[in-house]
């Protein structure tokens, strides 16, 4: 089946938020508390993303699949440094792994970054995410002085700054 990748609309949301549910559920079971994970509802999930879309707080690309949306990826221009792209998000449907999508998905947010004269992506991966260290590795990126943390439950969730110079 053919997949194409467009720039994401408001009637997109409500399969967006369900994308972003189940794939945090499955990318993060066991990497992060159970109820930090479950805190991420559909509800709260239409209203970040509707905010998103119609704001245009973040640039939001979808991957659909006939009329179906099958992954997502947000990014914005790094409020700091106006030659960063900054990927926010980057979430698909379990039904699609493996077809290369992810790869899609940074070809075209490396190719809109060199359209837009940027000299840089960056992104947050949870310390603990190996798959995900590994794909962004294996797309150039590569481990930068900077990380996030934030304490849920006496744990401390950590995510590490990887960047790719364009």
């Amino acid at each position: 089946m053919e997949i194409n990748l467009r720039n994401a609309v408001q009637a997109d949301v409500q399969q967006i938020a369900k994308i972003h549910v189940s794939s945090w559920k499955a990318a993060f079971d066991g990497l992060m508390p159970d109820n930090y994970i479950n805190g991420y509802t559909l509800s709260s999930r239409i209203e970040e993303w509707q905010k998103t879309i119609c704001t245009n707080a973040e640039k939001v690309v979808v991957a659909e699949c006939g009329e179906v949306v099958v992954g997502f990826m947000s990014y914005r221009i790094h409020p700091e440094n106006s030659e960063t792209i900054e990927l926010s998000k980057l979430y698909l449907c379990p039904s699609v792994y493996g077809q290369r999508l992810g790869s899609r998905f940074m070809n075209h947010l490396e190719e809109e970054s060199q359209a837009q004269g940027m000299k840089a992506i960056h992104l947050y991966v949870l310390d603990t995410n190996e798959t995900a260290i590994q794909f962004y590795s294996k797309h150039g990126f590569q481990f930068s002085d900077g990380c996030m943390s934030e304490e849920f439950e006496g744990t401390t969730i950590i995510d590490l700054l990887m960047t790719k110079r364009v």
